[in-house]
């Protein structure tokens, strides 16, 4: 019987499960959205929450227990750009949308993702905003005649 016992198994053992909530946890930090199945979105919801909770403060305890668990790029971005977003938010920082069945073997799928947009990171020399906004057209020429140099020069270091 399973009383008592909160966390969903989802046909794995422990190990395994802990493993793909990081890796679904990992991704929906980086990309701000993911699609998954419903019993997998509902089992990260309050996985990734506590992560973000623990992001909101940036304390030495924090850094460490969540650099143990995640790569420190991800950790960086935690308290970079998601913990000041949610800092005044005092819960509820994931939706969960149902998008119907995977045609393939009918199980229900679903997005999630986080409410709030990240701020801008830097990452490497250029900043990287998650959030697209409108550019207009002089600066959109510019950012394409970049993207073209910086794809010369990689193509020439190999």
């Amino acid at each position: 019987m399973r009383h008592l016992r909160k966390v969903k198994q989802l046909r794995r053992v422990a190990g395994q499960r802990k493993a793909l909530l990081k890796s679904l946890a990992v991704s929906l930090i980086e990309y701000g959205r993911i699609k998954t199945t419903v019993p997998k979105a509902k089992a990260l919801q309050p996985f990734i929450e506590k992560v973000i909770t623990k992001s909101k403060e940036k304390s030495l305890n924090n850094v460490r227990i969540l650099n143990g668990s995640f790569p420190k790029k991800t950790v960086k971005r935690l308290f970079e750009s998601w913990g000041p977003v949610f800092a005044d938010r005092k819960g509820g920082y994931t939706r969960i949308i149902k998008i119907g069945q995977r045609i393939s073997d009918a199980s229900p799928m679903a997005f999630i993702e986080l409410v709030e947009k990240p701020l801008e990171i830097e990452v490497g020399k250029k900043a990287k905003n998650v959030a697209k906004k409108p550019v207009k057209k002089e600066k959109k020429e510019e950012i394409e005649e970049e993207q073209k140099t910086d794809k010369k020069s990689s193509k020439e270091k190999k």
